[in-house]
């Protein structure tokens, strides 16, 4: 790592950086397939408060530590919201959406680098990324309405701009995995690589964009992300529908049904 960026890791997110500008944020809690808590929110909104003031990042790669990139939604978090108010969820979701994706405020290109399992929360993060890049025998999946649960993270607003409106809903309204070849054919990944050549395929990429003029980079980055105005909306919206989700029956036994490796019985 070069001194010059410091080292800003945390318990539950690290980070590592070259002197070219390429940082690594890395989700880390491996226990859990870094799923995604109201505490690693809060450390992944510092972390990208942090990098944000340095001004030393140029190109953003966003990884899981372990055997996956990230399963999606802290279990215990999202059962513990069942003893909440509506009004307590609809903020508490709002705080974690935007906590995650702070990293759009970085206004550098973000490649996701996806391996395991990329589900759910954690998979609506890395559409919110410029590029995803994803292993063999990657697992993809909007896992949502398997717990009875509305999709959140920016999950109706970021899928249907990859992969268009009819791909995007069937995602979304069946819950369904997809291997990573069906992934790339619909568009949702970028490409596929052995996973022992992840890591050297997303610094090559990353390499590439560096070489690139540095304005018009971030001028095409801009143009490519379009007009984000409509996010706030989308979270709004997911919020207040999952907080009335948090205190049904359906979302009750979709927990349960994870809990006890078992089919749910909506």
């Amino acid at each position: 790592m070069d001194k010059d960026f410091g080292d800003l890791s945390m318990a539950l997110v690290t980070y590592t950086a070259d002197k070219s500008g390429i940082v690594t944020i890395t989700l880390n809690d491996e226990t859990n397939l870094n799923a995604m808590s109201d505490e690693m929110a809060l450390e992944f909104s510092a972390l990208v408060s942090q990098i944000k003031a340095q001004g030393l990042a140029k190109v953003i790669l966003l990884t899981g530590a372990g055997r996956s990139f990230s399963a999606g939604g802290h279990l215990a978090m999202l059962d513990a919201k069942r003893a909440k108010t509506k009004t307590e969820n609809r903020a508490g979701m709002l705080v974690f959406y935007s906590s995650f994706l702070s990293i759009l405020e970085l206004k550098v290109p973000i490649i996701a680098v996806l391996h395991g399992a990329a589900v759910g929360a954690g998979l609506c993060l890395a559409c919110a990324a410029d590029i995803r890049i994803a292993a063999e025998n990657t697992k993809l999946g909007f896992t949502f309405l398997k717990l009875g649960l509305h999709p959140g993270m920016g999950g109706t607003f970021f899928v249907p701009r990859i992969i268009g409106r009819s791909a995007a809903t069937e995602l979304l309204l069946t819950g369904k995995i997809i291997s990573a070849d069906e992934g790339l054919r619909i568009g949702l990944v970028s490409r596929i690589v052995p996973l022992e050549a992840l890591r050297e395929a997303a610094l090559a990429t990353a390499s590439e964009i560096l070489a690139c003029g540095p304005e018009a980079r971030q001028q095409l980055l801009a143009t490519m992300r379009g007009d984000l105005a409509g996010l706030p909306a989308a979270l709004e919206h997911e919020a207040e529908m999952q907080s009335i989700n948090y205190s049904s029956p359906e979302f009750a036994e979709g927990i349960a049904a994870i809990q006890e490796k078992r089919p749910p019985k909506f």
